[in-house]
């Protein structure tokens, strides 16, 4: 990651005689001076660094690092999305990766809050959606004499504490974990048939190629190629990065795409998913699409699908493509290996292996994939070594 909280000692007094161990954030080992700055004003009079609001920090900033946006650039939808994502569908970089409970999503809340409201007050200009606009008034400069404004201990200088009313004190403190883990192929056609074409071509990339949702919607004009049937994301949580092929009833969908949907909007954009609004794709809008498809499809088939996580068409791809490297060895037929498969799927351990195995899971979406990857073997012997390339073909 990016970002990384560091212990630190901070000179201090009238002579800078005195030592105050801090925990500070550090960016590619450089300290992040508009940061450090608010948490040394929460930590100079502790007696202990704090802990957890520091680390809650640096996955925000981790987070807007994954998502090409800066702390300064946000907007308060940027914010929303993060805190539904912690509490709907986690981030591998929080806590051990499970859903945040609604008392840390307040927790995130009030370290966020307490970050814009000093920025806000250290003159930094962030996007009006922060604020409301007797909080604009506030801060706005002013020739003339201006009566001061005194606080109240509650009163904050932007609208972010507002957020802790989208999630309830009477949900469940633990969100559902009851999801589809992996989809079958009967599933797949149901829920791509759901969804609007935009959404579709993420769903079945995530599905068939098996990007995290961050990687496709890094997809720009220029890292998709129909022609050769190959996409390449320009953001990935490790920094390696995997130019895929995609199969041909996905080269179709995105080619519809381009021509019905994109074509028809006017946008300045180089993302290659964008709304109607002309700008990209936020996770937010494709989680909600997903959402919309499961109502649909649980009424129209009589499923019961509590929940599609945005995981899932990921873990299938990995799940399926599992399923075809065990078959080949039980067969003794060469193929790819554990390091090539990690490599792949941008996991930086092996144990992430495990959650794949046939024991752990149903058997019923081993020919999900058949065709695509049924000479798998012969495109990684044409294309070289998938480990020492720069660019990795699959």
């Amino acid at each position: 990651m990016r970002f990384k909280v560091k212990k630190a000692l901070y000179p201090h007094g009238t002579n800078n005689d005195s030592w105050q161990p801090m925990n500070l954030i550090v960016d590619d080992d450089i300290p992040c001076t508009e940061i450090n700055r608010h948490l040394v004003l929460l930590q100079i009079s502790k007696e202990k660094p704090l802990t957890t609001s520091v680390y809650y920090l640096c996955i925000y900033l981790n987070y807007l690092d994954e998502h090409g946006l800066e702390v300064m650039d946000v907007k308060m939808s940027d914010i929303q999305d993060f805190l539904q994502e912690l509490y709907i569908d986690s981030l591998p970089y929080a806590g051990k990766g499970a859903p945040c409970s609604y008392s840390a999503i307040q927790d995130y809340i009030e370290v966020l809050s307490k970050l814009y409201d000093n920025l806000s007050l250290r003159g930094y200009k962030m996007d009006e959606s922060l604020y409301t606009r007797s909080q604009l008034m506030m801060l706005a400069p002013t020739k003339g004499h201006k009566k001061a404004h005194v606080l109240d201990a509650k009163e904050h200088l932007t609208m972010i504490p507002y957020l802790s009313y989208m999630f309830r004190p009477n949900q469940k403190d633990t969100p559902k974990s009851t999801y589809v883990k992996w989809y079958s192929a009967e599933q797949i056609n149901a829920i791509a048939a759901a969804l609007p074409l935009v959404y579709r071509c993420i769903f079945l990339d995530t599905v068939y190629v098996g990007h995290r949702v961050g990687g496709v919607l890094s997809f720009t004009m220029d890292s998709v190629d129909l022609y050769n049937g190959t996409v390449t994301p320009t953001k990935s949580k490790t920094g390696k990065i995997h130019t895929s092929y995609i199969p041909a009833t996905l080269i179709e969908d995105m080619r519809q795409y381009l021509i019905d949907v994109r074509g028809n909007i006017k946008t300045n954009s180089n993302a290659f998913f964008i709304g109607r609004n002309g700008k990209p794709v936020t996770y937010q809008a494709y989680r909600a699409a997903l959402e919309s498809a499961r109502v649909e499809v649980n009424k129209k088939y009589g499923w019961n699908i509590e929940a599609l996580h945005t995981h899932a068409g990921r873990s299938t791809f990995a799940a399926a493509l599992r399923t075809y490297q065990l078959d080949c060895r039980r067969n003794g037929i060469p193929t790819f290996s554990d390091v090539d498969f990690c490599n792949l799927m941008d996991w930086k351990s092996l144990d992430s292996l495990k959650h794949y195995d046939l024991i752990n899971r149903i058997h019923e979406i081993s020919p999900l994939i058949k065709e695509l990857y049924s000479d798998f073997d012969s495109i990684v012997e044409k294309n070289g070594n998938l480990i020492s390339t720069e660019v990795e073909r699959v």
